[in-house]
C-alpha cells in the first residue's frame, strides 16, 4: 500500500530565525519548530546576517519536525518559503555567498539613493517601481556594493534574496526569483512585468546580476542528495519558490480577490488592500508590491512604530511595578481600559523612528498633545493605542481613495489578541474587524497555500484561502466609541501639518 503524499513544510525566515511550520492537505497546521540567527550591526546603519546561518537554521528546523512527526518525511508533497524582502546578497556562480547579507533594516546605502532619485526623478522612479526611492531597497544597496566592492560586485553572478538562496541550496538551481521579491528591490518595473534598464543603470548595476522572474507558485526544483543529507528531507522532493514576506502575509490573511483588505499588527504595522492591476497612487502616499498570484498586486500603507509604540511607553512608565501579579501586557491593557474613548483629549503622535505612510518623514518624532495636570498615566497609554490606530486609519482612508473598501477588515498579529487593540481598532475604523483563526501564521500560511496551488492541491489561491487561512472571530465597532473617534481622527490629521515645519528644525 502506498501512503499518499498530503504534508507541505513552509519555511518562513524572518529577522529573528526560521520557523518551519508542517501543513496537511487540508490545510491543518501539524507542527511549527523555530531555530534562531543573528544579526549584527558591524557600523551604524549597517544590518547584516550570514547566510550559512539561515541555511543551519532551515536544516535545524526541518530535522526537528521530521523528527517529531516520522511519517511527515514519506508524506512530504512539497516545501515552500516565506522570507524578508528588501535584502542584498552577491553569489557567484555555484551559489556560493561573497559577503554577509545586507538585510532589509540597513540603511548605509543613503547617498546613493539620493543619488538614484535626482537621476531618474523621485515621480518618475515611484511610477516605475510602485515605491519610493530609499536605502532598505535592493537596488540602493547593489549601488552602495558598485561603489564600495566593485571587485566583489565584478565576481558576483546573481543577486538574491533570502528565499532564493535557500531554494538554491535545495536544489542547486540558482538566479530565481518570484514577482514580489523582485517588487520590492527598487528596480522592477511593475507596468511591464520586468527588470527596469533605467533604474539600474541609475544604481551603475548591470542587469545581468538580477535573476528570472517566474511567478510564486512556479517549481523550482528538486531537493538534491547533498541537501537531502543536510535536512533530512527526501532527494526528489518538489520545492515550490514561494514569496517574499509581505506577498506571503497577504496571501495567508485570505485577502486573495481584489478589494480584499488587511490590517497586521506587529512591531511596524500595515493595512493593505488587494487589486488586480497596477494602481500606484498619484499622491505618493503608499507603496505597492506584487502578490502571489500572476496577476495580482498589494497596494500598502506602513506605520513604523505601532506595537513598539506601545512597548516603548510600556517600559518607559514601569508598568511591571504596576502589574500585581499580572503580565506587564495585561497591565498596561488594564491601564489604558480604565479612561474612556478619546483619553480626555490626550493625542499622541507615534513617530518615535520617524514614519512612512502616508507623511514620509523619518525627521518626525513622537508627541503627546493636550496634555494636562488633569491627566495621568492611564490616560497617556489608552492615547498611545488610539495614536497607533489613527496612524493605521490615515493609511486605511488613503487606500479607500484608490479603491472601494469592504465592510469588513481582516486582521492578524499576534498584537491583535488584544482585547483593547481589537476595540479601539474597530471604534477608529468605523467598520468590524475579522480575525484570523491563524494570528501569527499568515506568513507560513501564504507559503503553503502558494505550494498547494503549485502542485494542483488547490487550483487557485481563493480555493487555497478556504483551507489554509480560517477566519475566526469578528469585533464590531462601538457605537458611542466611533464618534468619538470620528472627531478625534479629523484632530489628528490636523497635528502632523501643524508640526511638520518644527520637526525639521529640530
Amino acid at each position: 500500500m502506498t501512503t499518499q503524499p498530503d504534508y507541505i513544510l513552509a519555511h518562513d525566515l524572518g529577522t529573528t530565525g526560521d520557523k518551519a511550520t508542517l501543513f496537511d492537505s487540508d490545510g491543518r497546521l501539524v507542527r511549527s519548530a523555530f531555530a534562531p540567527y543573528p544579526t549584527r550591526f558591524p557600523r551604524p546603519g549597517w544590518a547584516e546576517q550570514n547566510p550559512e546561518e539561515w541555511w543551519q537554521a532551515v536544516c535545524r528546523s526541518t530535522r526537528q519536525i521530521l523528527a517529531e512527526i516520522p511519517d511527515s518525511g514519506a508524506r512530504m508533497a512539497a516545501v515552500s518559503f516565506s522570507a524578508m524582502m528588501n535584502g542584498c546578497l552577491l553569489v557567484d556562480d555555484n551559489g556560493v555567498a561573497l559577503h554577509p547579507a545586507i538585510v532589509h533594516a540597513d540603511t548605509r546605502s543613503v547617498r546613493q539613493a539620493e543619488r538614484i532619485a535626482a537621476v531618474v526623478g523621485e515621480e518618475r522612479a515611484y511610477r516605475l517601481t510602485g515605491n519610493r526611492v530609499a536605502p532598505y531597497f535592493t537596488l540602493e544597496k547593489l549601488a552602495w556594493l558598485a561603489e564600495h566592492e566593485p571587485d566583489l560586485t565584478r565576481r558576483a553572478r546573481w543577486c538574491v534574496q533570502t528565499k532564493d538562496y535557500l531554494q538554491g541550496r535545495l536544489t542547486g538551481v540558482w538566479g530565481v526569483t518570484d514577482r514580489s521579491d523582485a517588487s520590492l528591490t527598487g528596480g522592477f518595473d511593475m507596468e511591464r512585468g520586468v527588470w527596469s534598464e533605467e533604474m539600474a543603470v541609475s544604481a551603475y548595476v548591470r542587469l545581468s546580476l538580477l535573476p528570472e522572474v517566474r511567478v510564486s507558485t512556479s517549481i523550482t526544483g528538486l531537493v538534491t542528495p547533498d541537501a537531502a543529507r543536510e535536512t533530512g528531507l527526501r532527494t526528489g522532493l518538489t520545492v515550490i519558490l514561494g514569496g517574499g514576506d509581505g506577498a506571503c502575509a497577504t496571501a495567508g490573511a485570505g485577502a486573495v480577490s481584489a478589494g480584499d483588505t488587511y490590517h497586521y499588527l506587529g512591531g511596524t504595522s500595515w493595512v493593505a488592500s488587494v487589486t488586480d492591476r497596477y494602481l500606484p497612487d498619484p499622491q505618493r502616499r503608499l507603496s505597492v508590491f506584487c502578490g502571489l498570484a500572476p496577476s495580482q498586486y498589494v497596494l500598502y500603507g506602513t506605520v513604523q512604530s505601532a506595537g513598539s509604540s506601545v512597548d516603548w511607553f510600556r517600559e518607559a512608565i514601569g508598568v511591571g511595578a504596576l502589574c500585581s501579579g499580572e503580565n506587564e501586557y495585561a497591565a498596561m491593557e488594564r491601564l489604558a481600559a480604565s479612561v474612556p474613548p478619546g483619553s480626555r483629549g490626550l493625542f499622541f503622535l507615534p513617530y518615535l523612528a520617524g514614519e512612512r505612510s502616508p507623511i514620509w518623514d523619518a525627521r518626525a518624532r513622537g508627541v503627546f498633545f493636550g496634555l494636562s495636570s488633569a491627566h495621568t498615566r492611564a490616560e497617556m497609554a489608552r492615547s498611545v493605542f488610539e495614536g497607533v490606530a489613527y496612524a493605521l486609519n490615515s493609511n486605511l482612508a488613503a487606500l479607500g481613495e484608490i479603491q472601494p473598501l469592504p465592510d469588513a477588515i481582516r486582521v492578524l498579529g499576534g498584537g491583535m489578541r488584544s482585547p483593547i487593540w481589537r476595540s479601539i481598532l474597530s471604534a477608529v475604523y468605523g467598520r468590524p474587524i475579522r480575525l484570523l483563526d491563524r494570528l501569527s501564521e499568515a506568513t507560513a500560511c501564504g507559503a503553503a497555500m502558494a505550494a498547494a496551488v503549485g502542485i494542483g492541491l488547490a487550483p487557485d489561491f481563493q480555493t487555497a484561502a478556504a483551507l489554509f487561512a480560517p477566519l475566526g472571530e469578528e469585533e464590531t465597532p462601538n457605537p458611542e466609541a466611533a464618534t468619538v473617534y470620528m472627531r478625534g481622527f479629523a484632530f489628528f490629521q490636523t497635528l502632523y501639518p501643524a508640526l511638520a515645519e518644527r520637526f525639521a528644525a529640530l
